[in-house]
């Protein structure tokens, strides 16, 4: 029997072993890791630069300022009446002496705002070696006493021997009583805005009530209540029929109904 001639085809539809699919080589993707291992260690670098940088600042020895280097570096800004510039540098100075990048802030501001003056406190540095301080007063509304002053929010402070208080009111009554005294001083003063009828004194007690000393000398007794009706009584009869008498008169008693007591001078005498 004769051969057909045709060669029977070997491993036709199977894969050579280690051939590749045509066109695989350009599916395949090679990643540059070189940048991302410099940016690693670049980063690595600068933590370890910085962390070393501190430890070594923390343990080297504290520069002590003399006092002259130290409170040239401050500048304190304020309106000084209660405290001194002086003192602010003299609360400041331990702690400046420390040098310009040693010295803590939170802490020096808890020092002067332990003074109870002190109402605000900026502290900020300036380089290469300056600290700006700006300090807030309370303001002084009136003397209370002998040895202290009330201030603006309700409180009374020791007075400071070199404060001149000339210029204000004295206010007296109970220590319990401050916020009524303050309302009714603010009320009277708002009234008594002409010259030689401003408030010189206020003052309260159970027994007697108000009692109102003007700058003129006058003192008026008030009572203890209607004290702005009281009042505008008296400066009605100051501006007509006591009007030319004024100079004389010693005292008006206003607690009568719708009258008035007037004291003269000479019956002091």
């Amino acid at each position: 029997m004769k051969s057909s001639g045709k060669k029977p085809a070997r491993n036709k539809g199977k894969q050579v072993r280690g051939a590749r699919p045509r066109g695989a080589e350009n599916n395949v993707r090679t990643i540059n890791w070189r940048p991302w291992l410099l940016l690693l260690m670049f980063t690595g670098l600068s933590v370890g630069l910085m962390s070393g940088g501190y430890w070594l600042w923390q343990r080297l020895p504290a520069i002590q300022l003399s006092k002259v280097d130290a409170l040239e570096q401050v500048q304190v800004r304020g309106t000084f009446n209660a405290v001194t510039e002086q003192q602010l540098k003299e609360i400041l100075l331990p702690y400046l002496q420390a040098g310009f990048f040693s010295a803590d802030i939170r802490t020096m501001r808890s020092a002067l705002m332990a003074n109870p003056w002190i109402t605000s406190v900026s502290i900020s540095r300036r380089w290469p070696r300056g600290v700006v301080v700006e300090v807030v007063e309370a303001q002084p509304l009136a003397v209370w006493g002998a040895d202290r002053l009330l201030v603006t929010s309700g409180a009374l402070l020791p007075r400071p021997t070199h404060m001149r208080v000339d210029a204000l009111p004295e206010l007296a009554g109970d220590e319990e009583l401050v916020g009524q005294i303050i309302s009714q001083y603010q009320a009277l003063a708002g009234l008594l805005t002409t010259r030689d009828m401003e408030v010189k004194r206020l003052s309260f007690d159970d027994l007697g009530g108000w009692r109102l000393e003007l700058v003129s000398g006058i003192e008026l007794k008030l009572g203890h209540d209607a004290l702005l009706e009281r009042v505008n009584r008296f400066l009605f009869l100051s501006r007509g029929l006591l009007a030319p008498h004024l100079e004389k008169v010693a005292g008006v008693d206003t607690r009568y109904g719708n009258a008035i007591a007037v004291q003269w001078k000479n019956e002091q005498e």
